[in-house]
């Protein structure tokens, strides 16, 4: 599963025969080899800066240029385990946590992107490579039209339209995990238990991972718009309760997702202790139909002389006729209790 340029066309649109933005990727790429660790736009009064994989000298140019709190200092080099959005006087600290899927070990990790949100300046911090970001930036940076776009309202509007671009990109991820429940819903009976049990465990762990990603930061986001702050103007406002209104239709999503896994997991829990039943009861009535053949022969099995017809060429054929016999009545009388 792999963000494709496809959905980076969608957001950015080719215009007036404009290359689509895989090709604008290969340009860049060509051109520039590596992503710098430092980058910084400015363009009419908002400057855009990039720091990628920060460092101290990095904390020390956000310290000596935005003063910035000591705590959010050490956030930008250390992981920090939740999302959250923080509010100081002069700006707003941003910390989000996208899905990234690792297609080796099918499993969804998280990946941080912190922002600072000044009157005049965005810096975006980028402490994990997150290929749609970059892919963003990458439009935003070299497309003048869309760059004049994002840049001309100012720094808040330009976080807006990223942090928004970046949110459209994780719904393919929760399509995918659509697409695999409606598979695992034609496999429960179809393929082998092992298969089944793994799919299912890895789709239930994948979800709440997701949820947890989620959920936090369309609580801050929500948070955000009811907190006043000067950065933060009515129109602002309006625009991030547009990402608060998408992060809460993934949540909506993933509880739909969660709830179809667990009840596909009920289903079959359920449909495996049918089957360890069935072949239970088979086992049993195979065990009972074998109990008096067992006695049978047991008995004649110690060479008893005074058995009745235990010294008779003939007692053999008497004996399996005894036994078939008993065979079809017991399975009669099973058949009629509908035991099998």
């Amino acid at each position: 599963m792999k963000h494709t340029g496809g959905i980076f066309n969608f957001l950015f649109p080719r215009k007036n025969g404009a290359n689509g933005l895989s090709d604008v990727i290969k340009k860049n790429a060509d051109q520039s080899g590596s992503k710098e660790h430092f980058q910084q736009i400015s363009i009419q009064k908002t400057k855009l800066t990039v720091i990628r994989q920060p460092k101290e000298e990095h904390v020390e140019f956000l310290r000596d240029n935005y003063h910035i709190h000591p705590i959010h200092q050490e956030d930008v080099l250390s992981a920090v385990q939740r999302p959250k959005i923080d509010f100081e006087d002069n700006y707003i600290f941003f910390v989000l946590h996208f899905p990234w899927f690792n297609e080796t070990t099918q499993r969804i990790e998280s990946r941080e992107i912190d922002f600072f949100f000044l009157k005049t300046d965005l810096v975006i911090i980028i402490n994990d490579d997150y290929p749609p970001l970059e892919e963003i930036l990458d439009v935003i940076l070299h497309e003048s039209t869309v760059k004049d776009r994002y840049f001309a309202k100012g720094a808040g509007f330009l976080l807006y339209r990223i942090i928004d671009n970046l949110v459209d990109t994780i719904f393919p991820l929760v399509e995918q995990i659509e697409r695999s429940l409606e598979q695992i819903d034609k496999d429960v009976f179809t393929k082998t238990a092992r298969h089944v049990v793994k799919k299912i465990s890895f789709l239930r762990r994948n979800v709440i991972y997701f949820q947890t990603m989620v959920k936090p930061e369309m609580n801050s986001f929500r948070a955000m718009e009811e907190k006043p702050h000067p950065l933060i103007n009515k129109e602002l406002k309006t625009y991030f309760s547009n990402v608060t209104d998408h992060f809460k239709k993934l949540f909506d999503r993933l509880e739909d997702a969660k709830e179809l896994t667990d009840n596909l997991s009920l289903t079959f829990e359920n449909y495996l202790s049918f089957r360890t039943n069935e072949t239970i009861k088979y086992l049993t009535v195979f065990s009972a139909i074998l109990m008096p053949l067992t006695l049978l022969t047991g008995v004649y099995g110690m060479n008893l002389r005074f058995l009745p017809l235990a010294s008779d060429p003939k007692a053999i054929f008497l004996f399996m006729g005894i036994s078939f016999v008993i065979v079809v009545s017991m399975l009669s009388y099973f058949r009629f209790k509908h035991l099998i």
